[in-house]
C-alpha cells in the first residue's frame, strides 16, 4: 500500500473553532475553552482512502496557524508545503467569512499558487444565533472556483463533531483528484488585484514571490539583482518588456531546483500579473 504525506491547513479568523475541529477529527473529543494559536501547531492523522481502485493510505499534517490578521510573516512560514486548504468561517459572525475572502486566500495563495479549498461553516450548533448560512458559503465558494475544481462548502460543528471528518476526507480526496493542468490555470483568478495598481507594484510582487520560494530575501536577492541588471530592468520606471525578461529569466533559474509544473505555475503566476498593464 502506497503511504502519502500531505500537509493540510486550517485558515479563518481567531475563535472561528479551528484548533476544536483538529481535535474533534484527530481524538474526537470538544473543549470550548478558548486558546489563542501562537504560531502554528502541527498534528498527525492516518487516513485511508480509496482511490483509483486502490486503498491509499495518507498521512494528513495538520497545520493549525494563528489567526489574528495582521501577522502576514509568521503565517506565511506555515504555508510553504501546503498541499490543502480547510477555510473556516463562524456562522455567527459573518465578517469572518468576508476575511477569508480579502485575507486569508490571498495571503495562502501568494506562498502556495492553487490547491484544493473547502469552505467551512462552522458552530452549526448555533443556528439561532447564525448571521449566514450555507447560501453565502456556497457562494464564497463559487467565486474562488474558476476552473471548476468543484470546492466544496460544508457547515460543521466541532462540538456535536457534525460533518467534521467528513471534510477532512473531502480534501484528502481533492488533493489526490487536483490535476496539473488546475494548477496552472488557477492562480490567475486568485490573485488579489486590489493590491496592485501599475507595473512597480508588479515588479514588487514578482521579485516578492521569487524569494519567498527561493530561500528567502537574503538568498534570492543576488539572484534577481543580477538578472535585473543583465536585463536592465530600472526598478523605479519599470517596463512591460524588460518585466517579461525577468520572468522568463527566474523561471531558468528555478528549472534547476524546482519540479517543471512549480516552475511552470510561478511563469503563468508572474506573467499574468504583467499582463495586467
Amino acid at each position: 500500500m502506497e503511504i502519502l504525506k500531505k500537509n493540510i491547513i486550517l485558515l479563518g479568523d481567531g475563535a472561528t473553532g479551528k484548533t476544536s475541529l483538529v481535535r474533534r477529527f484527530v481524538t474526537d473529543q470538544f473543549d470550548d475553552k478558548y486558546i489563542t494559536t501562537i504560531g502554528s501547531k502541527v498534528t498527525k492523522k492516518d487516513v485511508y482512502l480509496e482511490f483509483g481502485g486502490e486503498t491509499m493510505h495518507m498521512i494528513m499534517l495538520l497545520w493549525d496557524v494563528l489567526g489574528q490578521k495582521g501577522y502576514r510573516y509568521t503565517q506565511a512560514l506555515s504555508f510553504g508545503g501546503i498541499e490543502g486548504a480547510l477555510l473556516v468561517s463562524d456562522l455567527t459572525r459573518v465578517n469572518t467569512l468576508q476575511s477569508l475572502r480579502e485575507y486569508w486566500i490571498p495571503s495562502l495563495v501568494s506562498v502556495t499558487g492553487a490547491l484544493p479549498m473547502i469552505f467551512l461553516g462552522n458552530k452549526m450548533d448555533l443556528k439561532k444565533d447564525a448571521e449566514f448560512g450555507e447560501a453565502e458559503l456556497k457562494g464564497a465558494a463559487h467565486d474562488f472556483d474558476p476552473c471548476e475544481l468543484k470546492f466544496q462548502h460544508t457547515l460543521t460543528s466541532a462540538k456535536t463533531g457534525e460533518n467534521v471528518e467528513l471534510v477532512f476526507k473531502e480534501l484528502a480526496e481533492a488533493i489526490m483528484r487536483t490535476t496539473e493542468k488546475a494548477k496552472l490555470d488557477y492562480p490567475q483568478y486568485i490573485i488579489d488585484k486590489s493590491d496592485i495598481q501599475n507595473l512597480k507594484d508588479v515588479t514588487d510582487h514578482i521579485i516578492a514571490d521569487f524569494c519567498q520560494q527561493f530561500g528567502g530575501i537574503e538568498n534570492a536577492s543576488p539572484i534577481v539583482q543580477r538578472h535585473a541588471m543583465e536585463i536592465g530592468l530600472d526598478v523605479e520606471n519599470p517596463r512591460k518588456r524588460e518585466l517579461v525578461e525577468l520572468v522568463n529569466a527566474l523561471a531558468g533559474v528555478e528549472e534547476n531546483f524546482k519540479p517543471d509544473n512549480v516552475v511552470n505555475m510561478n511563469r503563468t503566476k508572474r506573467l499574468y500579473l504583467v499582463n495586467l498593464f
